[in-house]
């Protein structure tokens, strides 16, 4: 008898890209995977064409009435799919997922994506978090972390009981997918550095174009691009807006590419791939740069350092410090095409040996199969 599996995911951009082969995995081995998510319809039709099935549940911030409904989509989609086990993704589905199949005894693997400022901020949401966060996971199945440093702020609040945590390398990278493209040989006109994320604050978007300001007046050869999509479910003082963008770009700081599924082309085109992020999970966009030969800039924090060895395979540097940024950036335009590509080769390699997509696909298969041993 075929199990069903549920996945809470925020949005079905993640069941596109960075849960997709784990998802083709799962249905390969003979589950049945329903994604309760969200999505414009553009990506939910994606899915549906690579073969999901997916029941749009909405999302929710702090508004109540949105939070009933949130709730209750997911407790009707668990309820008529007859799912056997749980598996959620990000904040919101990690609280509310887990509070729902607690409430109906429906086992639940979390996976704790990146925390942000969660232990820090004052802001209402975080602060609803963290009250929420000292029960929610208290029965779960097992709870995946990316990071050290999220586990143990997660044990230090006693937010999760230690035996049932475990370190994953992040999301992983299929390092074959994400293989280093060949160079065409054709002298670049300019020296390409590349934002891969969502316009959100917290990513460093700001950082990175103010820094794109400073280096391009000592460096005019310099272009400053930005890949991803607006993203409106973050808190609005977080949010980077459509007219920011088009202010930057008429600015000439930077180059906006729109956004991409397939973020493969626009890496292998740049010289360096820069994510001043405060604070990661595990990074999937060093994560695919490195395995893609590509060296990498990135601040030194959580997320973030584990990847990027620091002169070795790309720089580090100082979170929310663009002074830091614009020396680092200028720094890697003074190296030659040989030490960047032997930089790229190294991020390769680690990755390769560490940061596989098939490392993670085995730890949920290896916790899924528990799980159901013990449903029997």
């Amino acid at each position: 008898m075929k199990r069903n599996i549920a996945i809470i995911e925020n949005h079905v951009i993640s069941a596109n890209t960075v849960r997709k082969k784990l998802i083709n995995e799962l249905m390969t081995k003979g589950y049945n995977v329903t994604i309760l998510t969200t999505g414009s319809e553009k990506d939910l039709a994606l899915a549906a064409e690579n073969g999901f099935t997916v029941i749009d549940v909405k999302t929710s911030n702090t508004n109540i009435g949105d939070i009933y409904r949130y709730i209750r989509n997911i407790r009707s989609a668990l309820k008529s799919g007859k799912i056997d086990i749980c598996l959620t993704f990000t904040m919101r589905p990690a609280i509310w997922g887990n509070i729902i199949t607690r409430i109906m005894g429906i086992p639940t693997i979390t996976n704790i994506t990146g925390i942000g400022p969660l232990a820090e901020s004052s802001s209402l949401t975080y602060r609803i978090a963290r009250t929420l966060y000292k029960f929610v996971l208290l029965k779960t199945a097992k709870v995946f972390f990316q990071n050290k440093d999220d586990r143990d702020v997660f044990l230090a609040h006693k937010f999760v009981k230690q035996e049932v945590t475990e370190l994953i390398p992040g999301s992983g990278v299929d390092y074959d997918y994400y293989a280093p493209v060949e160079d065409s040989g054709k002298p670049h006109k300019k020296f390409v550095f590349l934002y891969i994320g969502r316009l959100i604050k917290d990513k460093g978007i700001t950082e990175y174009v103010d820094a794109g300001r400073i280096l391009k007046t000592k460096l005019p050869n310099v272009e400053v691009q930005a890949l991803g999509p607006y993203y409106s479910q973050n808190l609005k003082e977080n949010t980077i807006t459509e007219r920011d963008i088009l202010k930057w770009v008429e600015d000439g700081i930077i180059t906006y590419l729109g956004a991409s599924y397939d973020v493969r082309s626009y890496i292998a085109k740049a010289d360096c791939i820069v994510l001043p992020s405060y604070r990661e999970g595990m990074s999937n966009v060093l994560l695919e740069a490195a395995s893609m030969e590509k060296p990498t800039i990135a601040c030194d924090t959580t997320g973030c350092r584990d990847i990027i060895d620091d002169g070795e395979t790309g720089y580090l540097v100082k979170v929310r410090d663009v002074e830091d940024l614009v020396e680092k950036m200028q720094k890697m335009t003074s190296l030659s095409v040989e030490e960047r590509k032997v930089m790229g080769k190294k991020a390769r390699e680690k990755v390769k040996r560490s940061f596989g997509k098939n490392i993670v696909i085995a730890a949920y298969f290896k916790a899924i199969e528990e799980i159901l041993k013990k449903k029997k």
